[in-house]
C-alpha cells in the first residue's frame, strides 16, 4: 500500500518564530487517489491547521518539486559571459520550470477558479510554487510524486533584523564620510581611481526604501520598460508599473518604508552626502529597493525579490537578513536559489546573523550566509574590533540532501569578510532627510555590497567568484592569520579591491626618499606582459618622466628633493593611490 512520511520541522521564519514549520515528504511510490486526514499522525502546525480549518480555509503553503536543476547543469554548454550569459542561465531555468510546474499549477488554477486556491506564486529561480490553498487541496498535492516536499510558509514578526544595539538619533556635528566608509577605504577609490560606482545596481531585499531622501533620490533604480502609472505590465515581466521595484508581501508597486531599516540599508550602499554626510560606499550605484517585510515576511518573498533581481538586472543582491538554524529554514532551497543567481552572474552578499558565538560547534551563522559561494558579512568597529554579537563559523551542509558537503570538523569557514557595523550613521526614513545611527549585522553587510559595486563599475562583468576572490585577498587580516571564523579573510579594503580589478596586471606601486633626497619609485607587475613598455611617473609638483620596463619592474629617480613630496603612477592612469614619501630637510 502506497503511503506518505510525515516529518517534524520548524518555521521558515526569521528570530523569534511565529510558527512551526510542517514538512510533509511525499513518498515517491504514493499513487492513492486521495489521502484522508486520519492518515496524518503526527502533531504539527499543517497537521492542526488540517484537522481544524474550515473546508474553504485558505492556508499558504510552499511546494517544492522534486525535480531541481543542478549548478552543473545550468552552467553546462554556457558559452556566454556578461550579459549575455545571464539571459542563457534564466532560459535555461525558465524552460525547467515551465516544463516541470504545468501539471501542479494546472491544478492550482482549477483550484482557484472555484475558491480553493488562491495568490499562487511560481518561482523558476528554483523549483518551487507557493499558494494559499484548502485543506483539500494539500491533500490533493500530498499524493503527486512530482513534489519534494510542501510546508506551511511562516511569517515574520517584528525581530525580523539581525539586532545588535538599539537604534539611536545621530550625534550632532556629523563627519563628511562616516567612520565605516572611511574604514573600508573607498573614499581613495572616489578621489583616485575615480571610480563611485556609477550606474551598478543593488538589489536590496528589506523593507522598503524612502526614495525621495536627499541622499537616495538620485541613487534609485528606474525600470525603463515601465510607463508610472498606467497600470498596465508594459514590459510584461509579471508587474504592472514596478518602476523602481516591488514589494513581495503585499504584491505591490509600495516600496515605501514603513519601519526604516532597509532605508539605513540603502544609505550605506549608496548615500551620496547631499544632506551632509557621506553614508554609501558607493555613492553613484543604483538602488532597487525589493520589500520583503514591513510587517510580515518569509522565505518565499526573499526567493522572489532575488528572482526579480536577477531577471531585471542587478548586479549585486544584499540582503541584511537571516534564519537562525534553531527554526530550520529550508536550506536545501535558500542553497539552489543563492547559487542559480550567482550562476546567472550575480554577486550575492548576506549577512552572518547576531548570534555570537552561540550553537556551537557550527550553527551560529545564519542561513542563507550559510550557502557556500554567497559573500557572508561579520562585523567589527571602526576600530576594526570584532562585534560581540557577529555570528561566528564554521557552518556545515553535511546533513543537507542532496548536498551533504562541508562536513564538521572542519566544516567551511564563515563568514567570508568583515566589514564596519558599529554605531553606523546613515540615511533615516522618518521623517525622510538626515540621519539616524544603527548597529547591527544588518549594518556591516551593505558595506561590502557597496564595495562590490565599486568593483564592479572598474571591472563590468566581473564573475561573483572572482569578485569575491579579489574581496577576500585585498582585506585586511585580522584575528588568527589567514581565514578564521570571526573575520572570514578580514575587515574589506575597497580601495585595494578596486585597484586589482582595475589593474589586476600590476602587483605594487611604492616609493621612499634617501638620505641624499633621491625618490625611487618602482613598479612591479604580477608577469612579464608589460616588458618593453614604458609606465609614466610623476615626483613632487613638477617632475614626471617615463620609465621602461624591463622584465616584471619600472624604476624612476629624481634627485635634490626635501620635504614631503607625492609619488604618483601618471600612466596606466586610475590604478593606483599616490604614495606620500618624506625627504631630508
Amino acid at each position: 500500500m502506497s503511503h506518505t512520511l510525515f516529518r517534524i520541522g520548524f518555521a521558515a521564519g526569521a528570530w523569534p518564530v511565529l510558527s512551526m514549520l510542517f514538512v510533509i515528504a511525499i513518498n515517491a511510490e504514493a499513487r492513492s487517489p486521495a489521502l484522508p486526514p486520519s492518515t496524518i499522525q503526527v502533531e504539527s502546525p499543517l497537521a492542526h491547521a488540517l484537522e481544524t480549518a474550515a473546508p474553504d480555509a485558505l492556508i499558504p503553503i510552499v511546494i517544492v518539486l522534486r525535480e531541481q536543476l543542478s549548478v552543473d547543469h545550468i552552467r553546462a554548454g554556457g558559452r556566454h559571459s556578461g550579459d549575455a550569459g545571464r539571459r542563457a542561465v534564466i532560459q535555461r531555468l525558465q524552460a525547467h520550470a515551465c516544463r516541470t510546474q504545468e501539471p501542479i499549477l494546472e491544478l492550482l488554477r482549477a483550484a482557484a477558479a472555484d475558491g480553493r486556491a488562491a495568490r499562487i506564486r511560481p518561482l523558476w529561480l528554483a523549483n518551487v510554487i507557493a499558494a494559499r490553498v484548502t485543506p483539500e487541496v494539500v491533500y490533493e498535492l500530498a499524493r503527486r510524486d512530482d513534489i519534494a516536499f510542501i510546508h506551511r510558509e511562516a511569517f515574520l514578526g517584528a525581530d525580523a533584523f539581525p539586532a545588535g544595539i538599539a537604534p539611536g538619533e545621530s550625534p550632532d556635528g556629523l563627519s563628511e564620510v562616516t567612520c565605516g566608509v572611511e574604514l573600508i577605504e573607498a573614499p581613495p577609490a572616489w578621489d583616485y581611481l575615480r571610480i563611485t560606482g556609477d550606474g551598478v545596481v543593488v538589489a536590496v531585499i528589506d523593507t522598503g526604501a524612502c526614495i525621495d531622501h536627499p541622499d537616495l533620490r538620485s541613487h534609485v533604480w528606474t525600470n525603463e520598460g515601465e510607463i508610472p502609472g498606467n497600470r498596465i505590465d508594459d514590459d510584461g515581466n509579471g508587474y504592472i508599473d514596478d518602476v523602481h521595484g516591488w514589494n513581495f508581501e503585499s504584491n505591490t508597486n509600495d516600496i515605501a518604508d514603513r519601519n526604516g531599516h532597509g532605508t539605513h540599508v540603502a544609505g550605506t550602499v549608496a548615500g551620496d552626502g547631499t544632506d551632509g554626510t557621506y553614508t554609501g560606499a558607493a555613492p553613484d550605484a543604483l538602488i532597487m529597493p525589493l520589500v520583503f517585510w514591513n510587517n510580515i515576511g518569509g522565505e518565499m518573498s526573499v526567493w522572489q525579490a532575488m528572482e526579480y533581481a536577477v531577471a531585471n538586472g542587478a548586479a549585486v543582491i544584499n540582503g541584511s537578513l537571516g534564519w537562525p538554524h534553531a527554526v530550520q529554514p529550508n536550506r536545501r532551497v535558500w542553497r539552489e536559489v543563492c547559487e542559480n543567481a550567482i550562476a546567472a552572474g550575480v554577486t550575492v552578499v548576506y549577512s552572518a546573523g547576531s548570534d555570537g558565538a552561540c550553537c556551537r560547534p557550527y550553527d551560529a551563522v545564519r542561513t542563507p550566509g550559510d550557502v557556500p559561494g554567497v559573500i557572508t558579512v561579520g562585523t567589527t568597529d571602526c576600530n576594526d574590533v570584532a562585534a560581540s554579537f557577529s555570528s561566528r563559523g564554521p557552518v556545515t551542509w553535511q546533513d543537507v540532501p542532496p548536498f551533504n558537503d562541508w562536513p564538521y570538523p572542519p566544516g567551511l569557514i564563515k563568514p567570508t569578510v568583515a566589514g564596519p557595523g558599529i554605531n553606523t550613521i546613515s540615511c533615516r526614513a522618518n521623517p525622510c532627510n538626515g540621519y539616524v545611527t544603527y548597529s547591527g549585522a544588518s549594518m556591516s553587510t551593505p558595506h561590502v555590497a557597496g564595495a562590490a559595486a565599486l568593483m564592479l563599475q572598474a571591472h563590468p562583468g566581473l564573475p561573483p567568484v572572482e569578485l569575491d576572490r579579489v574581496l577576500q585577498a585585498t582585506s585586511r587580516d585580522l584575528g588568527e592569520p589567514g581565514m578564521d571564523n570571526t573575520y572570514g579573510a578580514g575587515r574589506i579594503d575597497a580601495f585595494g579591491a578596486v585597484s586589482q580589478v582595475s589593474c589586476p596586471f600590476i602587483q605594487k606601486f611604492k616609493a621612499a626618499c634617501k638620505q641624499d633626497g633621491t625618490v625611487k619609485a618602482v613598479v612591479k607587475f604580477t608577469d612579464r606582459s608589460w616588458d618593453g613598455r614604458a609606465v609614466r611617473i610623476g615626483i613632487g609638483d613638477a617632475f614626471e618622466a617615463n620609465a621602461a620596463v624591463r622584465g616584471r619592474k619600472a624604476k624612476l629617480k629624481h634627485c635634490c628633493l626635501a620635504g614631503r613630496q607625492t609619488v604618483r603612477l601618471l600612466a596606466p592612469e586610475d590604478c593606483r593611490e599616490p604614495v606620500v614619501v618624506t625627504c631630508p630637510q
